[in-house]
């Protein structure tokens, strides 16, 4: 959702049974377009509210992010979704997943100021209606859920995790070989377990999910109740059989794996570099997994004692040789307008806050973009004017101006 904690409904059933009339059959295959997207135009998406609190995404391509202005108002391509987009690239394309109805959208840049829908699959038969979904590579996209079933007391969980292959561009997969299920497990009051996974990467012939990881407490009111356990998680897979998963944890700090609306790990130098999305109680760490598919004992990189105080961690965004940028809670400050944005290098387990660029609210940020060696950040904050911004290491320049106010600019994409 918004900052502004409105929700757009949107009405698509008639859509989505239509769409699953011809998607969900054992192999889906669409339209597969031939305009490959040019590498210097990046897509911007926003999250528009207007004057009766309705909520609409508008994307629009650009190939200046330095000196112009962009406006969102009414203007760009209207991307569809029942809260905000979700928006990701991958393979010369743009992909939307409808959050809501399980659809996910290939779209292309048509060369000028929009884009064509090229293909569209919808999956809710195999991963449910809100699924979350990433690329793991140029030709393939990744949708998956974890779904839990109480018993009649909400004293016990059942948890089954899908998962389902796309292959890209084009949309398509065989559910009888792209589609798994596993059950792990049934969980009593007092024994943990994953309740959510995503942001997956590939280290070698191993798949790794961030998790949700939760206890099971004494039922609220009747309620089923999920504490934080005193660990972090992370969900592993063969790939790309998804066969045999474990689940592994280390107790270096606690909060959630899988990022939130952007990424939380990546591959570097034969580990995978992993933030925390930090809670009440939990320090603010990186860690890393091993290729065995193991946390790695030796390696905590405390941002919080870094830093010298207590902060939070959401989301970062990696741009080459184990360096790149962070969004930093200041836990301290009760309003959205909380988070800076902080340079890292997680070899030398070195991070400074960028002091110059304001404080916005990140928690829903989705994604930045590298050209030329620089990177791309859109900071919005609530009430305040909106720019793209310029990173190169500790250095920063405004950039493009954006809409204010009224706008939450979700992500820059390439």
């Amino acid at each position: 959702m918004l900052v502004t904690n409105t929700t757009k409904k949107i009405a698509l059933g008639i859509l989505a049974i239509a769409t699953c009339l011809t998607s969900c059959s054992e192999d889906n295959k669409g339209f597969e377009g031939d305009r490959p997207m040019v590498k210097d135009v990046f897509h911007v998406a926003t999250d528009v509210t207007d004057p009766d609190e309705n909520v609409s995404v508008f994307m629009q391509p650009t190939t200046n992010v330095t000196d112009t202005t962009l406006t969102f108002i009414n203007n760009g391509y209207e991307m569809d979704g029942e809260r905000s987009a979700r928006v990701l690239t991958a393979g010369g394309r743009i992909y939307n997943l409808n959050y809501g109805t399980g659809q996910i959208y290939e779209l292309e840049h048509n060369g000028t100021s929009s884009y064509n829908k090229v293909s569209e699959i919808d999956i809710s038969h195999l991963v449910g209606t809100h699924p979350r979904y990433a690329e793991i590579s140029d030709n393939m996209l990744l949708a998956h859920n974890v779904v839990e079933t109480f018993n009649e007391e909400n004293t016990e969980v059942t948890v089954t995790l899908q998962i389902v292959k796309i292959s890209i561009p084009g949309l398509y997969f065989n559910a009888t070989t792209d589609f798994v299920e596993h059950d792990l497990g049934t969980y009593k009051i007092g024994e943990a377990y994953v309740n959510r996974v995503d942001a997956p990467v590939i280290m070698g012939n191993k798949l790794f999910y961030g998790t949700q990881y939760r206890l099971l407490g004494q039922p609220n009111n009747g309620e089923p109740n999920t504490e934080r356990p005193d660990e972090m998680a992370t969900l592993v897979v063969d790939y790309p059989s998804l066969e045999n998963y474990k689940i592994v944890t280390s107790d270096a700090s606690i909060g959630d794996t899988y990022g939130y609306r952007g990424k939380s790990m990546y591959v570097y130098n034969n580990h995978i570099y992993q933030v925390n999305m930090t809670t009440e109680g939990s320090d603010a760490v990186i860690l890393r997994l091993n290729r065995e598919g193991e946390y790695d004992q030796n390696y905590v990189f405390n941002i919080a004692n870094q830093l010298g105080q207590s902060v939070g961690t959401i989301n970062w965004h990696h741009v080459g040789n184990g360096r790149g940028y962070i969004a930093i809670d200041d836990i301290s400050i009760d309003h959205n307008n909380s988070y800076d944005m902080a340079y890292i290098d997680v070899e030398k387990q070195e991070i400074e806050i960028l002091h110059d660029v304001p404080k916005s609210d990140m928690w829903f940020y989705q994604s930045g973009a590298v050209h030329e060696g620089k990177f791309h950040i859109a900071i919005s904050p609530i009430g305040a004017e909106a720019y793209i911004w310029e990173f190169d290491g500790y250095k920063t320049r405004k950039g493009a101006k954006l809409d204010g106010g009224n706008i939450y600019v979700q992500g820059i994409y390439k």
